[in-house]
């Protein structure tokens, strides 16, 4: 039987895309005023941007434009934003799913995080943005960004500077669940060996209130609790079987998901009970999957603005950042390594589908 859930009260229908709407428009008309003044998060901009030509995605709305990052021990990078004609060799790929709640963001906001893998991984970032919500819904995000993917992947223009064999997705929050769900479609079965779901919404099937309830006692204020309802209201149609796959990946078959699976969650987070479950459900049949669980953190840690917090906490929540994005860079580096060896996990990492011992940062 489909798992679906009846529609909120017609007043808070009308109150929850009031709200959508507010918050989509006014993200973008910050984040413009950001980058006219290249604050923040424009001090870490791609190496080049690529335009996928409109024709070949599944709506003129699409967002065709992809931002690449290249390491910077590539050596033939100059200063220019010309996609370079060569390469000294064929570098691994990872295509990196913004957050905020399918509702609001740009992968401008991952830019900091797309440099770092990109330098510490030697890897190709490409970063990918989606149509949001009130304006569209489930599926459409994951059709855009599966066309995108298959565009960029087959696209002449870079292929030379990557290695097939070696490509990985990931993404933060509604990112994370994105990503998850796009590798798991047809037109993208075999192309894609790793994926990286950061604090990712992974189950559509609990209420906001069972995954409150499942946090720990003395945690702190979620800050999804009063965003959660609405995401979900704008994100999930009316009538739809919250276990599909594509919407629920925790409900997706083990055969249609990469080996390589590296799952971040938050120790306070409602949505860190997702991430728990694709861990135990998935870590008995996956030969290389991690659950890195980190401590005394909210969801969205990664993405804190010094300007809005007490610097000693900003300091303390960047330390944490940087040690998680140092653990994955190992990670990855090793599921990419050319030497056919077994891969180590992160030291804490659970034994084959069982919650052990966090991995614990102080």
């Amino acid at each position: 039987m489909p798992t679906v859930f009846p529609p909120p009260p017609l007043l808070s229908r009308i109150q929850y895309f009031l709200k959508l709407l507010w918050m989509n428009n006014f993200v973008r008309f910050y984040l413009f005023i950001r980058r006219l003044y290249r604050v923040g998060y424009y001090k870490d901009p791609p190496t080049f941007t690529l335009t996928i030509p409109q024709h070949r995605l599944p709506s003129y709305w699409v967002p065709s434009t992809v931002e690449v990052y290249l390491p910077k021990s590539h050596s033939i990078l100059t200063s220019s934003s010309a996609i370079p004609k060569s390469s000294p060799k064929q570098y691994p790929l990872f295509f990196t799913i913004h957050g905020g709640g399918f509702n609001v963001g740009h992968p401008v906001l991952d830019a900091e995080f797309n440099r770092y893998i990109s330098d510490a991984a030697s890897c190709i970032v490409v970063a990918l943005a989606y149509r949001k919500t009130p304006y569209t819904r489930w599926p459409v995000q994951v059709q855009d960004l599966t066309a995108l993917i298959v565009e960029v992947l087959k696209d002449e223009r870079i292929s030379h500077l990557y290695d097939p064999s070696r490509v990985a997705i990931g993404g933060f929050s509604a990112g994370g669940n994105l990503s998850t769900a796009s590798v798991i479609q047809p037109e993208l079965k075999g192309k894609i060996q790793t994926i990286v779901p950061i604090y990712p919404v992974l189950d559509f099937t609990m209420t906001t209130e069972e995954k409150l309830a499942l946090r720990p006692k003395h945690a702190p204020p979620d800050v999804l609790r009063r965003m959660a309802d609405f995401f979900s209201f704008g994100y999930v149609p009316r009538g739809a079987d919250r276990e599909n796959p594509s919407l629920s990946p925790l409900y997706a078959n083990a055969e249609d998901l990469p080996e390589n699976i590296y799952l971040v969650g938050c120790e306070y987070d409602m949505l860190n009970i997702d991430a728990k479950k694709f861990y135990e459900k998935f870590g008995k049949v996956k030969k290389n999957i991690v659950y890195d669980e980190v401590k005394d953190v909210r969801h969205g840690f990664t993405h804190q603005s010094v300007e809005r917090m007490d610097p000693k906490v900003y300091e303390k929540l960047d330390k944490i950042t940087f040690e998680l994005y140092d653990r994955l860079a190992v990670w990855l580096s090793d599921v990419w390594s050319t030497e056919k060896k077994e891969v180590k996990a992160p030291t804490g990492e659970r034994g084959a589908g069982e919650l052990g011992d966090d991995i614990v940062i102080l």
